[in-house]
This record gives C-alpha cells, sequence and structure tokens, in this order.
C-alpha cells in the first residue's frame, strides 16, 4: 500500500504499513480531515472520513471512486464538531498536528475525541517533520489531553507517528466535565 505521489513520508509503504497495524484490531477507524490518507485505509479496512465543509467537492469525488473500487469508505461533512456517539469508535487518526500552532486548539481536539473512544480505543497523530522540538510538542498536547501510553515512532526519515490510548473512563468523565459548553 502506498499514498499519492504527493503524500512523502507519511505515504510510504512503510508509514502506512505502521498505521495499518496500530488500527487492523481496532474499529471502526475515523479519519480527520485527510481524505488521500482515509482512501488509502479504505483498500484494507472499513474507514469513516470526516470532513471539513470546504473539502465537500474533493469528499464527493474520494466517495466516487471508493465505489467505483468497492472500498469500504464512508465520508461525512462534520465541521468542528465530531458527530459520533460515545465510546464508539476504535481508532482516530489525525492528520498533521504539528500545523496546528495554537497549542491549546490542539489538545482542545484532543479532549473533544475522549468521549468517542471506546475503552481500548487509540489517537494517532501522522506527521511530516524532522523536528525534535516539534516532535516534542505533540507528545506534549497528548499528554495535555490526558491519553495513556503514549508513544512516538519514526517508520521512515521524516514521517513521525504519535499514538497515545484512551484514559481510565473515570479520567475521560471529569475531563469531558471539565470542557468548556459550546
Amino acid at each position: 500500500m502506498r499514498g499519492p505521489l504527493l503524500s512523502g513520508a507519511l505515504g510510504s509503504p512503510a508509514t502506512l504499513g505502521r498505521v495499518c497495524g496500530l488500527v487492523a484490531e481496532r474499529s471502526p477507524v475515523v479519519v480527520l480531515s485527510a481524505l488521500w490518507l482515509a482512501e488509502t485505509l479504505a483498500t484494507e479496512m472499513p474507514v469513516l472520513a470526516l470532513v471539513e465543509e470546504a473539502k465537500r467537492g474533493a469528499a464527493v469525488r474520494a466517495q466516487r471512486r471508493a465505489r467505483k473500487q468497492c472500498h469500504p469508505l464512508t465520508i461525512m461533512v462534520a465541521g468542528s464538531e465530531v458527530p459520533l456517539g460515545r465510546s464508539t469508535v476504535g481508532a482516530v487518526l489525525v492528520d498533521s498536528m504539528v500545523d496546528i500552532e495554537e497549542e491549546s486548539a490542539a489538545t482542545d481536539l484532543l479532549l473533544g475525541l475522549l468521549p468517542v473512544l471506546k475503552p481500548d480505543g487509540i489517537v494517532i497523530s501522522l506527521d511530516a517533520t524532522k523536528s525534535p522540538s516539534l516532535e516534542a510538542r505533540v507528545a506534549e498536547n497528548f499528554l495535555a489531553a490526558s491519553l495513556a501510553g503514549i508513544t512516538q515512532i519514526r517508520p521512515r526519515d521524516g514521517a513521525l507517528l504519535t499514538t497515545g490510548h484512551a484514559p481510565h473512563p473515570a479520567i475521560v468523565a471529569a475531563r469531558t466535565r471539565a470542557l468548556p459548553a459550546q
């Protein structure tokens, strides 16, 4: 499996193979915003992609391609809300946490994902970076969101996978109560 031509180190067979290994037994798999990643993973497993309104046209084209090739890909336009039930998702993949410049926004994104994770669920951030300071910033965001068992691996030079497991349900409940009302 290989990503599209311009996907770089994140689309390499080594990186995508590692991602598949991490999420293979954790369904359903949800990909936030990255249509190329959702389409690629759908060649191996069922995937739900949540994209913002600005990507609606690309999402329609991706859905047509997936249907034509009989790949199990579902795409929803989600806006800023994650329209998923409590404890229903096995794995959430986030593309480019390093691109979120405001640390509180990155932490809030991760905190917003906690309620939808199954007790054995994971969050994975895929980042294209060689910077140790950016690598540390992503780990800090995972720590700030109370994710457990945080690991970072580099399946290929320039590709960083940060993985965090769902915290204990009591921690999820406490963190969810602490979130500002929307």
